[in-house]
């Protein structure tokens, strides 16, 4: 009997690879360490509307990324502009902040009712029974046989064998907890560590109101700051005239605001946001933090204090090695076109089912 291939991680990638997987009738076991899927797709629920997140993971589809927007037609999602209508604002150091006429005209889609109506939708379409979750790999070893997967599920051991793995998961985490010291060269090793995961050291925080008030004001609710602790905030409204939120990028490298706490950290969000926007942004309705650097199956020490850049991972001379080994990185970081967005996510696992 054919064993099923062994999909480790629930993002993007891992639910993008088992649907393909699913339409080609290959049987496949996905295998998820957190106790939901989505990986760095994350949204935190409305109090006002069940249906409705607001996005503390990836939150835009750029006009130039077709198989994203394809897919989320696909899946019967709705697309619709980030709000940009209205002034932009902006503050430097010791000065009061400016209004600037247009918040320009660059075009981007968001997902209506947040981006995990795009993760919930792929999992329906999949047999629950293959997708496992709460499942966190503990050790990966190559064997003569193929491959063995320990698994720790709610403190109990389990083992899986599988003949053919998918890793969705960045580079670094495989690192970090797929033992690769028992299964890759001393070069692949390196190039894993050496691939930054895309935003994996940022912190986002999201406040939502019973009204985008900033509208009225012909604000298109874009920010840009140089004192912070936010350095870029737009609108984040769930849908595109309700569910009122703002979200902001958190400026702060993680060692200064891992010495504050949660609390602290909101209080000066909202009292920012209350600088620009007045006393209606000093009472939001919600607010969520994430903080992508604590997250220990996205960041590593290395993410923590590095610079945020684009990665881009060197298959040059791996090739071979991988295919012995039959295993497949499909992470968005591992993409040869848009790699760490969504649609790079896309591309890696379409590059890499191609050879199955």
């Amino acid at each position: 009997m054919t064993k099923p291939i062994l999909i480790i991680g629930g993002g993007l990638a891992g639910l993008y690879a088992a649907t393909k997987l699913h339409q080609r009738n290959i049987a496949f076991l996905l295998v998820e360490a957190k106790a939901q899927l989505g990986g760095r797709i994350y949204c935190e629920g409305s109090l006002s509307a069940s249906n409705t997140g607001f996005d503390l993971g990836p939150t835009w589809i750029f006009p130039h990324q077709p198989k994203i927007q394809s897919l989320a037609k696909s899946l019967n999602l709705t697309l619709y502009e980030q709000y940009n209508q209205g002034d932009v604002l902006y503050q430097a150091p010791n000065q009061t902040a400016q209004q600037i006429p247009g918040a320009g005209d660059m075009q981007l889609f968001r997902l209506k009712y947040g981006m995990t109506t795009l993760i919930n939708k792929l999992y329906k379409q999949l047999p629950a029974k293959s997708v496992l979750l709460n499942h966190s790999v503990t050790e990966l070893t190559k064997t003569h046989k193929g491959w063995h997967l320990t698994i720790n599920n709610n403190g109990q051991t389990v083992h899986y064998d599988a003949n053919t793995v998918i890793i969705a998961l960045p580079p670094r985490m495989i690192t970090q907890h797929l033992t690769p010291e028992l299964w890759a060269s001393q070069r692949l090793i390196n190039r894993l560590n050496t691939t930054p995961t895309w935003m994996a050291g940022q912190a986002k925080f999201v406040a939502t109101f019973d009204h985008a008030f900033w509208r009225e004001r012909n604000l298109s609710g874009q920010c840009f700051s140089r004192v912070g602790p936010m350095v870029e905030i737009h609108d984040a409204s769930a849908d595109n005239n309700k569910h009122a939120a703002l979200f902001g990028f958190i400026g702060v490298p993680y060692s200064t605001r891992s010495k504050v706490t949660k609390t602290q950290l909101v209080e000066a969000c909202i009292s920012q946001l209350t600088y620009f926007y007045g006393e209606a942004a000093k009472s939001p309705t919600q607010c969520f933090i994430k903080d992508w650097a604590e997250d220990e199956f996205v960041a590593n020490s290395d993410d923590k204090t590095q610079p945020s850049q684009h990665p881009e991972f060197n298959f040059s001379e791996l090739t071979p090695e991988l295919k012995e080994l039959n295993i497949h990185l499909v992470g968005s970081e591992f993409a040869n076109k848009e790699a760490g967005y969504l649609e790079g996510a896309l591309n890696a696992v379409d590059d890499a089912l191609s050879a199955i």
